[in-house]
């Protein structure tokens, strides 16, 4: 009998020992899972300022440490293998992913901080910040940029002038794709914002883009990478360019002649969203996208690199960049004296219509041989 319970104790204890260590190491594991977020993002200027307007000071908060993984545009990320916990995406392909299932659809509710208690989030925010499958957090526009030089008395003030070429004569750089020159030709045709992409969708809208695409044609010297438009102004190959305004901020740094026509730009906006790969989404990605989308944070954000805040409350926190020493207000898609003439890209219609798009530029092209 004494052998038989000191059997039995022993098996116990072996038992016992056992689930303890599996406890142990449940709860590691469990630890882990609450111990890391996982980014992908773009690289860069712009992970280096997110970094330090928003990784650093959220692991200094949390104690949860943020991982980065390469961003490169596209759908490979939210399948396979590596998917991360959270992906700062182009608007185009949140969409995208979202429609085709790939992603987890979110309340803003949840996910986003009132700026003041009784506050409507919804009402601080850019319109249409609050996607099904994502929270815009960050704007930045394709627009104009000009060689002051070359106009030495009157300077261009709208869209309408970079067409006109008997008063700001000289060569125009444009990116060579159907992207955002059809919205500027019926915009310099008088075509209100809010019309551009309705007149679009017609037959009649897109000749009339290409009428007045056509009044330029010989002056056209065309770029695809981003940073041949601060290269041909820098060298007086042309005297207005289609660009970025986060690659024109950096030109202008190197080029004091560089002025920016913000009448016409066309805003493009940044998503924080979660792939549905992760099945069962950790609070932690929650927590990091309500302290990201905080007005400060934001602020911080955009003092580092010059992309605007989504949210409204956060334009009274910017401040200067804080190497340069220079006010980055004027410098933000998103501020409100930018926005009075401004087109957000409907990523929806540009999804609808790219193959009539791109054919019909396509054709354009070669009419002229």
């Amino acid at each position: 009998m004494q052998q038989f319970e000191v059997g039995v104790i022993a098996k116990y204890s072996s038992l016992l020992c056992g689930l303890a260590l599996a406890l142990c190491v449940s709860l590691v594991k469990s630890e882990d899972t609450i111990s890391e977020v996982v980014i992908s993002t773009w690289g860069g200027a712009y992970q280096d300022a997110q970094q330090q307007a928003l990784f650093t000071p959220f692991e200094a908060l949390s104690g949860i440490h943020i991982s980065m993984q390469l961003q490169k545009g596209g759908l490979d990320m939210l399948t396979g293998e590596n998917v991360p916990d959270l992906v700062d995406m182009e608007e185009a392909d949140g969409q995208l992913a979202c429609d085709k299932g790939l992603l987890h659809r979110i309340d803003y509710a949840e996910f986003v901080v009132p700026y003041k208690d009784d506050a409507s989030v919804k009402n601080d925010f850019l319109p249409q910040a609050f996607l099904p499958c994502g929270v815009a957090h960050m704007t930045f526009s394709t627009l104009v940029g000009f060689d002051s030089d070359a106009f030495p008395d009157e300077k261009p003030l709208g869209i309408r002038d970079f067409f006109d070429l008997k008063r700001f004569p000289g060569k125009r750089g444009l990116r060579k794709n159907s992207g955002t020159i059809l919205e500027w030709a019926l915009m310099a045709d008088g075509v209100p914002v809010s019309q551009v992409y309705d007149l679009l969708s017609t037959e009649r809208g897109l000749r009339l883009a290409f009428r007045r695409l056509e009044s330029i044609r010989e002056h056209i010297v065309w770029w695809d990478k981003p940073e041949e438009p601060g290269q041909l102004l820098k060298a007086g190959k042309v005297t207005m360019s289609s660009g970025y305004n986060g690659r024109f901020f950096g030109d202008q740094l190197q080029n004091n002649a560089l002025s920016l026509l913000w009448d016409g730009q066309i805003i493009d906006r940044s998503i924080w969203v979660i792939p549905a790969a992760i099945t069962d989404p950790d609070p932690k990605i929650k927590r990091f996208i309500r302290f990201a989308t905080q007005a400060k944070q934001m602020a911080k954000l955009a003092e580092r690199i010059p992309y605007g805040p989504t949210r409204l409350s956060a334009l009274k926190y910017i401040g200067n960049h804080p190497t340069e020493g220079i006010p980055m207000m004027n410098h933000l898609p998103s501020n409100p004296h930018h926005l009075k003439r401004s087109l957000f890209r409907d990523t929806r219609w540009y999804a609808r219509t790219n193959k009539l798009r791109s054919q019909a530029f396509e054709r354009w092209l070669k009419s002229k041989d």
